[in-house]
């Protein structure tokens, strides 16, 4: 049975070939959009999923309050992590983790590479899962043996065995520490939280900074784990933690804490980003999860409604063979299994079809978020052939289970009369198609949008200097000067300042009171001309200045204007603000606001001291600011580069361009318009070419019509206005409501990415309904007059 209900479909299929390659093409590449949406969202379900025993890992976070403000921090005390194993029974382990970067160099190969050097406790391999590849796992627990992954290896050897081989660290003071590589394991996927290339035992965190820290509670480590047997007893374990709260407090009274919290690590990736100073890699952001499922939803949708509409109206063409079989004897059953046969039929190719575009479409979506890598495997992922055969039903009951009902249902005796006449007119038709451009004119809404905000954000003041400015992050004294000697010699650069915080890198938190009033604000440390150099606004009071040196980096500070603001000043000018309580500094300027961040979070109170460069060995950065001209940017930055490396030959330049800073809000910007810019057009060619499908059918139906129309006299206008003034109220109607759809989905996921972004305008609305409007309507006209050209005498004799 299923066998002929095989050969009919196919030959009924074959009768409408230009029908059937349009709903095949449009179901494809919803269903393409689908394959690449599953792929991105598996990625990010799949976060740490590797790691076999991340359900008994739990990060160790504290929690500060601060006039009702709830902040969780992602460090805590160096030393809690021994005071755990010392003194607390119910873990079973304990251990640090932190990632530097550092250049690692073979001397017998003179190879040279920027390395991501990672110092762990011993317990982080035997519950982060690396597989081993060869060599000991346990090595990194001596002082001088290494842990590498084998694609780190590979830069260096290739092929060869890399066991034994000894490899140079150069710290940030330029010594030199070698360790030999006892044991190679797999590169962590990217959905991993925990990376690493080069691993080391924790204790030579200490030797090779010697900053004094490693019994100090005023320093935090990066990361620090608790790992149960027993994951159920972390929730009886997590109160044991406050006995360390107070002697925390006594060496950090500028950070009081009220909590420690263990977090899990399951869970930790898909909340990171909402945590400060966590440095761990974050599950992808919301947009680039939500963006592809909602493509994917909204092209489906279209897909499908236009496939269900083609079905209806050339139901029409088939309603003698649906009598026929019915008068003998053919039940409604079997006429709806022979419509879902040829529905399923045309999925199936859709469906291979959209194999084919995937494998062009998810590398490419791949290559544009930093940190993903989606594959496509029908080897090694057995979930995506299951995805498929869920897709095939999926789409084929969406599409075509309402159709074979609707078609089945006629009586006979209706249908060999005559009198019965369906498809291309209906009221389900006209649903269906108003749906279907909605969907449309929502993805074309969303395509405007993003690209009028990504150009909004590209030239959004931010309050300071980004096309201008070079900056050089340095490490030690050795660095700076002979960097600033690079910056001072080259007269493409116009001003140099230096900066131990730099705006977005480095800065910290403190508490300013005034009297008896309190605010946290983001505290930078700079040099002299730091403001003047980054562009910073004076709109009150004066800079520092290299004359009042002295008094201004004992006593001085400069604030922006949300700090004036949440002090309620209205003249900020000469003020006092005591900085946690124990240095008084007096206001002497007011800066503009300023985006710390990007476009990311919202502009916060920020307060500017004056600090002379001094480098204490304690593992952060410093920062040489250059400002150039625009167009010369690239050739300053490829100049520095190259002193530096014939300067400092042990260690890869370490410059960047301000605007890398707001690389990622640029990047989700981008993408996101690039994802949206290619769902409107997809949706916007389905929908035409649904069009064209609906009103070519209608005029097949309606020829006579036409025909005698024309015998009476009608004028061409006059019956293209007639034959299209349904489907022109219909695109205005859906217009109307898919602007207004757009509006609020749309705004509500811009929202929910950027704190600022560009409002809609007259052109958001506009664009998406003139461009719809405009090309449906020329398309029906001209399929209109090409029929209505047609000689009457051959219509009247049409049938």
């Amino acid at each position: 049975m299923f066998k002929n209900y095989l050969k009919v479909a196919l030959r009924n299929l074959l009768k409408n070939k230009v029908f059937v390659s349009i709903n095949i093409i449009g179901l494809g590449l919803a269903l393409a959009c689908c394959i690449v949406a599953y792929l991105n969202s598996k990625f990010n379900w799949n976060f740490d999923k590797n790691h076999v025993q991340i359900d008994h890992i739990y990060k160790l976070h504290n929690l500060t309050e601060n006039n009702g403000d709830v902040r969780e921090y992602g460090r805590v005390p160096m030393p809690l992590a021994d005071a755990i194993k010392n003194d607390l029974v119910g873990a079973d382990r304990t251990f640090r983790f932190e990632a530097h970067t550092f250049t690692v160099r073979d001397v017998q190969q003179d190879k040279v590479f920027n390395t991501s050097v990672c110092y762990a406790d011993p317990g982080f391999l035997e519950s982060f899962t690396f597989p081993l590849i060869r060599g000991d796992l346990s090595a990194y627990h001596g002082l001088e043996s290494a842990i590498v992954t084998q694609e780190y290896a590979r830069k260096f050897y290739g092929e060869e065995d890399p066991i034994g081989k000894v490899l140079t660290v150069f710290d940030d003071t330029g010594m030199s520490f070698n360790f030999t590589i006892a044991g190679v394991v797999e590169k962590a996927p990217q959905n991993s939280s925990v990376q690493f290339e080069f691993l080391i035992g924790f204790e030579n965190r200490f030797r090779m900074y010697d900053d004094g820290v490693k019994g100090n509670w005023g320093s935090f480590a990066q990361a620090t784990f608790v790992y149960f047997n027993d994951p159920t007893k972390a929730e009886a374990f997590e109160p044991l933690l406050s006995k360390y709260i107070e002697v925390q407090n006594e060496a950090r009274p500028d950070f009081i804490i009220s909590k420690y919290l263990l977090i899990p690590m399951n869970i930790h990736a898909h909340i990171s980003n909402e945590i400060r100073w966590d440095n761990l890699r974050d599950a992808m952001p919301a947009a680039a999860t939500l963006t592809p499922q909602i493509m994917a939803l909204l092209i489906l949708l279209v897909a499908c409604f236009n496939f269900t509409n083609t079905a209806i109206a050339t139901s029409n063409r088939r309603l003698k063979e649906i009598g026929v079989r019915k008068v003998l004897g053919g039940s409604r059953r079997q006429l709806i299994m022979q419509f879902m046969a040829e529905n399923l039929t045309v999925c199936f190719l859709a469906i291979l079809m959209s194999i084919g575009i995937a494998y062009f479409l998810v590398p490419a979506y791949s290559a544009m978020w930093q940190g993903m890598d989606l594959q496509m495997s029908f080897m090694d992922d057995i979930q995506l052939y299951l995805f498929l055969i869920v897709l095939l039903v999926f789409t084929t009951l969406l599409a075509g289970f309402y159709p074979s009902l609707y078609v089945s249902k006629y009586e006979p005796v209706s249908i060999l009369r005559g009198s019965l006449s369906i498809g291309g007119s209906g009221k389900l038709t006209k649903v269906l198609l108003a749906s279907q451009y909605t969907f449309t004119v929502i993805a074309m809404f969303a395509s405007v949008a993003f690209v009028q905000n990504a150009r909004y954000q590209d030239t959004l003041d931010l309050g300071f200097n980004r096309d201008q400015i070079i900056v050089v992050s340095v490490l030690n004294d050795n660095e700076y000067q002979k960097t600033l000697t690079s910056m001072l010699s080259n007269p493409d650069i116009t001003q140099v300042a230096s900066a131990k915080n730099h705006i977005g890198r480095g800065n910290y938190n403190a508490i300013l009171k005034n009297q008896d009033k309190e605010v946290e604000s983001d505290m930078i440390d700079v040099g002299i001309d730091y403001l003047q150099t980054m562009g910073l606004e004076m709109v009150a009071g004066r800079a520092f200045s290299k004359e009042l040196e002295a008094s201004d980096s004992e006593g001085s500070i400069v604030i922006n204007q949300k700090l004036a603001e949440a002090f309620d000043w209205t003249d900020p000018i000469g003020k006092r603000i005591a900085v946690n309580d124990t240095t008084t500094l007096t206001v002497v300027g007011v800066v503009k606001n300023f985006y710390m961040y990007g476009f990311w979070a919202p502009i916060v109170p920020v307060g500017i001291t004056l600090k002379s460069l001094r480098f204490e060995d304690d593992g952060t950065n410093s920062f040489v600011v250059a400002k150039t001209d625009v167009s010369k940017t690239k050739q300053v930055y490829d100049d520095l580069e190259a002193e530096w490396n014939s300067k400092i030959p042990t260690k890869v330049f370490n410059g960047f361009f301000q605007n890398d800073l707001l690389r990622e809000a640029k990047e989700v910007n981008d993408n996101i318009t690039t994802i949206f810019g290619f769902l409107g057009l997809v949706a916007f060619v389905l929908s035409s070419l649904g069009l064209f499908t609906l009103v070519s059918i209608n005029l097949i139906r309606r020829v006579k019509e036409i025909g005698v129309r024309k015998v009476l006299g009608s004028s061409l206008g006059q019956i293209v206005y007639l034959i299209n003034k349904d489907y022109f109220i219909l695109l205005l109607v859906s217009s109307g409501l898919g602007v207004t759809l757009g509006y609020y989905l749309i705004d509500t996921m811009i929202a929910s990415i950027f704190t600022h972004y560009k409002a809609m305008d007259v052109v958001t609305f506009s664009a998406p309904v003139v461009t719809l409007v405009l090309v449906s309507l020329t398309i029906a006209s001209l399929r209109t007059l090409k029929f209505a050209h047609v000689n009457p005498v051959q219509a009247l004799r049409y049938e």
